[in-house]
């Protein structure tokens, strides 16, 4: 498991990396983004599909994305542009047996909600290491 940053330890596994988390829960939100900015990413986020859409538009290096949006929305629209863009996300969803074809047919990592945070870090670490290369900004 991955130890993320707390005060006086200095690991900050996402250091240098842009993380766009797309959640419709705020609570959950609210816990992600401050895990993931002790980690050193810098985190973009949108509550749901038109935010997570308008996102996009920042440079991005990996995303987190809640796969229901609400009670009617999905993240597929923003799973499309960050392939078109050639950016690695990894799904999150508390909600795996009703969408089980769903998410299996995009083909990307899943995490089971809730889950760790480590976890989440964990994920979005290996999601960045195994894209294609060139896909991710180097930040120099």
């Amino acid at each position: 498991m991955t130890e993320i940053n707390r005060p006086g330890s200095g690991h900050r596994p996402l250091a240098g990396l842009t993380v766009l988390v797309v959640e419709d829960e705020v609570l959950i939100a609210m816990d992600i983004n401050e895990t993931l900015e002790e980690a050193g990413a810098e985190v973009v986020y949108g509550r749901n599909l038109r935010q997570g859409m308008q996102r996009l538009e920042q440079e991005l290096d990996v995303a987190l994305l809640d796969v229901t949006l609400g009670r009617s929305e999905t993240c597929l629209p923003i799973v499309e542009a960050l392939r078109a863009r050639g950016v690695p996300f990894v799904l999150h969803s508390g909600d795996l047996q009703r969408l089980g074809e769903t998410i299996s047919n995009i083909g990307a990592p899943v995490l089971e909600k809730p889950c760790d945070m480590g976890m989440i870090i964990e994920a979005l670490q290996e999601a960045v290491g195994s894209a294609q290369p060139g896909a991710i900004r180097s930040r120099g």
